[in-house]
């Protein structure tokens, strides 16, 4: 299945109530759902609807109907990661910007019935790699423990370490780039 397709039950024709899959709005222009053991039927414009089990040909679904009849599958979906990135000073410690950034991590977690926050230490390529894993891990568990401090309510709270992997900045090793010493907060 190339796009997103939809399932609700429906009115269609007349007061007689029937499941149908609808073809949710595609940006890239790009999907399309075959119906039926063959994929003879076929969906391909957004806004398009067919009826489950029926014969019926492609119909269309306007947005005020498709938003009354998804609303309650639109509205389950969880909701999207949050990413907070926290730069480390050359000093080693938080950056001045941290301290708003702590207080918006906690109120996305807050939004969230069963969190997950997963905090991750970075460091440049300086020094050896395994120095560097161990590094990220001190930076980690310190930003872990400072949420922990300030009352951070997760369901689980993870923290890692990549050190020298996954750079900001692609750099050659044995370079410092301050933008690579970063500790990255992930609430989902």
């Amino acid at each position: 299945m190339m796009g997103m397709a939809l399932l609700a039950s429906a009115a269609l024709g007349g007061c007689a109530r029937q499941s149908y899959v609808a073809l949710a709005d595609d940006p890239g222009g790009q999907g399309g759902v075959a119906l039926g053991e063959a994929g003879q039927r076929l969906l391909e414009t957004p806004g398009q609807g067919m009826a489950i089990g029926g014969a019926e040909r492609p119909f269309a679904v306007n947005e005020l109907r498709r938003k009354a009849d998804f609303a309650a599958a639109l509205a389950a979906q969880p909701a999207l990661p949050e990413r907070f990135v926290l730069p480390i000073e050359a000093t080693g410690g938080l950056g001045s910007a941290a301290e708003q950034t702590l207080e918006r991590i906690l109120l996305a977690a807050r939004r969230r019935d069963y969190p997950v926050v997963t905090v991750i230490g970075h460091t440049d390529t300086l020094g050896q790699r395994a120095a560097n894993e161990q590094v990220g891990l001190r930076r980690a568990q310190g930003v872990a423990e400072l949420l922990r401090k300030r009352g951070l309510e997760a369901m689980e709270l993870r923290v890692e370490s990549h050190g020298e992997r996954n750079l900001l900045v692609a750099t050659p090793d044995a370079t410092a780039e301050p933008r690579n010493r970063r500790v990255e907060v992930l609430v989902r």
